[in-house]
């Protein structure tokens, strides 16, 4: 019985499925990190910095720097960039993007961006760090490190005061060796998104919206928010995940 339940425990954690990209909260003001055809699609520049801080206190803790860029460009093009540093505990990654849209005026009051995104995923793990019970380094664990390019796609679409979004970021499965096996896959993250805005005066309107994320071998995750903006200067508003 002790063998089955051993090989058992061996054979489940070969695998495993946990989160791989950041989680953004506050998306509508993140977009061109996962939606390339969100570049250049707002008035004149737009530069986005968010830090995001978890388990406040504890050494190690997942910490996410995101940095995006963009404006609308001529002859319809639109050109950004998108910056991800996402670092916990042993491992480290940062994701750099050059954002390419193409707008398309598809009727009077809709317009359609198409967007592409190519960079890459400079990823490093230094196993070393990790504090063991006899403080004897395991010579099987080695440091990794490695760069995989990728491309990414998106639709974003305005018509009014609404918008819709579908983005695959990274279409590429890459995979993440050390000296023995794969130690870990990258799998494809598919975005859809939408959202209005409604007037309730000269100065205040309602800003709703929805995100659905999806992953193999991960259940679907929905983003609801609601914001309240004065004079869509300043937003105030409330974020729910599924």
């Amino acid at each position: 019985m002790k063998n089955i339940i051993r090989y058992s425990l061996y054979f489940f954690s070969l695998v495993l499925f946990a989160q791989q990209e950041s989680y953004y909260t506050l998306y509508q003001y993140n977009m061109n990190v996962i939606n390339p055809a969100f570049a250049g699609s707002q008035e004149g520049d737009l530069i986005t910095i968010l830090d995001r801080n978890q388990w406040v206190g504890l050494e190690g803790a997942p910490r996410t720097l995101a940095l995006s860029y963009s404006r609308p460009m001529k002859n319809n093009v639109g050109l950004g960039i998108s910056l991800v540093s996402d670092k916990i505990f042993i491992e480290k990654q940062t994701f750099a993007y050059i954002d390419f849209s193409y707008r398309l005026q598809v009727e009077e009051k809709t317009t359609m961006y198409l967007g592409l995104k190519a960079g890459g995923n400079f990823y490093s793990s230094d196993p070393s760090n990790l504090t063991t019970y006899s403080n004897i380094p395991d010579p099987s664990q080695t440091s990794i490190s490695s760069f995989n390019p990728n491309i990414g796609v998106g639709l974003y679409a305005k018509r009014d005061n609404h918008w819709f979004s579908f983005s695959l970021p990274r279409l590429f499965n890459t995979k993440r060796k050390d000296d023995l096996a794969v130690t870990a896959k990258d799998r494809v993250h598919t975005y859809i998104g939408g959202g209005s805005e409604f007037s309730i005066n000269e100065n205040f309107s309602l800003k709703p919206s929805l995100m659905f994320r999806k992953v193999k071998g991960l259940p679907l995750s929905t983003d609801i928010t609601n914001f309240v903006s004065y004079q869509n200067k300043y937003d105030l508003g409330l974020s729910l995940r599924t």
